[in-house]
């Protein structure tokens, strides 16, 4: 951009007594001031036309500048309100200004969204030049003011004219970057080359700072249009179906959507409180777009986990979909909208882990209910069937992950549930007279299965190591310190755990005066409430 302005510079000082080019070079050609519409621009000068450069020639001074435009018939016939000689002559300066620009000034382009760049640049060079070649006669007369209003009027009534047409959000910011980071900067009136003239000066500020504001608006407009279009796309391209056992089909919806949200604070970054403003947008319309797409999955997901073998992908996508785009707007401030849009995902996501766990545990029941009671070998077809519902995906490792090791917890659960139904001397008789043994075998067991599926998930199956340690504790402070550890690791506070421990020690053979005593030493915060009440009902 420089080397165009160093093009642009005059080679020599331009002097009020060394004139190059005649600003009006005849009369015949001028109209008269009453042909001109009243909101409009003067028409332009034809080619026999005075240069204000000649009229400021030599020795010239203000009062031979007036002399020369009453030469000017137009100019001359022209009748000014102003309330001084001084206002009317500033006035009659700017209609020659306006003459000349009009006749410069670069016209429009057609295609607005594809050639406003280019148009802006050429009316900065056209302004540059006209302020190098008219500034410093002007300046040094007190006129400046005539020459940055003309043009900047001519600029903003010339985008005034051009704003309603601009569709496009990109071009909006193209404008808004002009206006806010061009206009008054070094590339532009602020050139070094024009600092003894100080165009800056002389800049409505008022003028500027509106027309920010309308830019901003249509920019806001734009930008809504564009991303609720992109986001609608998005959410059509996830109802087509197709296979998600590919890994870009896995990630694309919340990889779209974030690039989606975040193109257009990153566009405006130069502009920190615009890419504010641009971002405040974005997050309102993707609190629609979350709105509706958990709307759809939780409609979806519900109809297929009624299926008799749904495929699990489907739900470890959603999973994966919730926790990424939760984890990106965690990065931003938190306001009430990000609040809502993250609540609406961790809903999505306990729903889709129920509906897991729903499957799991109808398995669970299904072949664990007769295995305490026959010896056959259910624990292994119920391993087998979690591990065809749930097959290995290299892409999916975090989902499956985190659904194993609540698949292992429940798994666990319903066996030691299962288990404390069944009296020992049955146990002993099905199994073998080990039963602490067996317990042990299918804690192994159940790890190994789970392990193979999920690589790296947490060891679950204490729980039956510690139904192992009840069954071989023999005092009762122990035991305190064994079901304990049970409480606080293992089990919840909730009703349907402290029941399942009284049963444990009911099953292990204490007195219910025992069994009291034991869950009685819990920690208070692991205590039910009201406390007697639990227990009168646990151990009856």
């Amino acid at each position: 951009m420089k080397n165009i302005f160093n093009k642009l510079k005059p080679t020599h000082q331009v002097q009020r007594n060394n004139s190059r080019r005649p600003l009006l070079q005849s009369h015949g050609n001028i109209q008269e001031a009453n042909d001109y519409p009243d909101h409009g621009h003067p028409p332009l000068l034809t080619q026999n036309t005075f240069s204000l450069d000649q009229c400021l020639q030599g020795n010239s001074t203000l009062q031979e500048l007036a002399n020369v435009l009453k030469g000017a018939s137009d100019v001359i016939s022209y009748t000014s309100e102003a309330s001084s000689p001084q206002q009317n002559l500033k006035q009659r300066v700017c209609r020659i200004i306006q003459r000349s620009m009009s006749e410069h000034f670069p016209k429009p382009p057609l295609d607005l969204d594809q050639n406003l760049q280019q148009h802006l640049r050429s009316v900065q060079n056209t302004v540059f030049n006209e302020i190098m070649t008219l500034g410093p006669l002007l300046h040094s007369k007190g006129l400046m003011g005539c020459l940055i209003d003309c043009y900047q009027n001519q600029i903003f009534n010339q985008l005034e004219s051009l704003l309603p047409n601009i569709s496009s959000a990109n071009t909006s910011i193209v404008l808004m970057n002009w206006i806010k980071n061009t206009y008054q900067s070094q590339e532009f009136l602020g050139h070094p080359d024009l600092q003894k003239m100080a165009p800056t000066e002389y800049v409505n500020k008022q003028q500027v700072e509106e027309w920010e504001a309308k830019v901003k608006d249509k920019l806001r407009e734009n930008v809504q249009t564009e991303i609720r279009g992109s986001l609608e796309k998005i959410l059509r391209h996830e109802r087509v179906p197709r296979h998600h056992n590919r890994e870009e089909a896995y990630v694309q919806l919340y990889v779209d959507t974030i690039q989606c949200i975040n193109y257009f604070p990153k566009q405006t970054q130069n502009i920190p409180e615009l890419s504010q403003e641009m971002k405040a947008v974005c997050f309102q319309e993707l609190q629609l777009f979350v709105k509706r797409y958990v709307d759809e999955q939780t409609e979806t997901l519900g109809k297929w986990a009624k299926m008799d073998k749904p495929e699990m992908v489907h739900f470890f996508k959603v999973l994966k979909t919730c926790r990424e785009l939760r984890q990106y707007i965690q990065t931003e401030d938190r306001t009430s909208l990000l609040s809502e849009i993250e609540e609406m995902l961790e809903n999505t996501e306990s729903s889709t882990l129920k509906h897991l766990m729903d499957i799991v545990t109808d398995m669970a029941e299904s072949h664990l209910k007769n295995y305490f009671k026959t010896g056959n070998k259910q624990l292994f077809f119920l391993l087998d069937a979690v591990k065809k519902h749930f097959p290995k995906l290299s892409y999916c490792q975090d989902e499956q992950r985190r659904v194993m090791d609540d698949a292992y917890k429940l798994i666990v659960h319903i066996y030691v549930k299962h288990l404390i139904k069944t009296s020992q001397r049955k146990l002993k008789k099905c199994w073998s007279s080990d039963v602490e043994k067996t317990i042990t075998d299918d804690a192994e067991l159940i790890h190994i299965k789970i392990s193979d599926l999920a690589p790296g998930v947490q060891k679950r199956n204490l729980l039956l190591v510690k139904v192992v340690d009840v069954l071989n504790c023999q005092d009762i402070d122990t035991m305190k310190l064994i079901v304990a550890t049970m409480q606080k690791y293992y089990l919840t506070d909730s009703s349907e755990d402290l029941k399942l421990l009284s049963n444990l020690l009911q099953w292990k053979g204490l007195s219910k005066w025992e069994v009291r005593e034991v869950l009685d030493a819990l920690p208070t915060e692991h205590q039910p409430r009201p406390r007697s009440r639990c227990w009168s009902c646990c151990c009856c």
